[in-house]
């Protein structure tokens, strides 16, 4: 006899939601931020240079001698927030197909992945960090996305065989999550600041996208065999 708690979600069902929901999380993300990025009016955003969080921010003027002007910071803030429900929609489809720790773990980290990336757009880097002494939630926000977001990638890798990923899938969800995870503290302070968030960044959007094609290939190929 079968218990609820060992019940798994056919997999074309999990595709249905979670394959869209990650892809979506990757388009929402980087069209974004490529059209914040290019209204910036006082100069031009560096990818390389600037913090991710400048484009989220409202606070128009010199930061500790970068000049930040983000006119549609509002539009990077929306951004960030419904990626972050994206994700969270997305972990609770994969954690459905799953069960014991790897069904807790990918539900908390896309959870907290959601978590973060609210704490990123409602307290954006700039000078009211420091006056009203939210810094902590800034940073609370930028480093929990990256966490999550890469150890999300390699749970799931880990647990390809039960998702009904190929193998050769895990090992890239493994391996660029990993180097999201360690890229911080191994690239931080001699990297330009931009760039080494854009590493992290993207390791997770990759395995996002790589994933959610994955997921719906998987779905239209049972479809074909029936």
């Amino acid at each position: 006899m079968t218990t609820s708690s060992t019940t798994a979600t056919p997999p074309r069902v999990v595709a249905r939601w979670a394959g869209p929901a990650l892809i979506a999380v990757v388009l929402v993300s980087l069209i974004a931020e490529a059209i914040v990025a290019s209204a910036w009016d006082r100069r031009p955003y560096s990818y390389i240079d600037d913090y991710v969080n400048f484009l989220g921010s409202p606070f128009a003027g010199e930061f500790r001698g970068v000049l930040i002007s983000s006119p549609l910071w509002w539009l990077m803030s929306i951004a960030w927030i419904v990626a972050g429900a994206l994700a969270a929609a997305a972990s609770i489809a994969l954690g459905r197909r799953l069960t014991g720790w790897r069904r807790r773990t990918i539900t908390a980290l896309g959870s907290a992945q959601a978590i973060a990336l609210i704490l990123f757009a409602v307290f954006p880097l700039g000078p009211a960090r420091f006056d009203d002494g939210t810094l902590p939630l800034y940073l609370a926000g930028a480093f929990l996305s990256i966490i999550a977001g890469n150890a999300l990638a390699i749970v799931t890798g880990l647990s390809h065989r039960p998702l009904g990923l190929p193998r050769r899938l895990a090992i890239v969800s493994i391996t660029i999550g990993a180097i999201g995870l360690l890229n911080i503290p191994l690239t931080y302070g001699w990297v330009p600041t931009g760039l080494a968030e854009r590493i992290s960044l993207y390791s997770y959007l990759l395995w996002a996208l790589l994933t959610g094609l994955a997921l719906i290939r998987s779905a239209a190929g049972k479809v074909r065999n029936q």
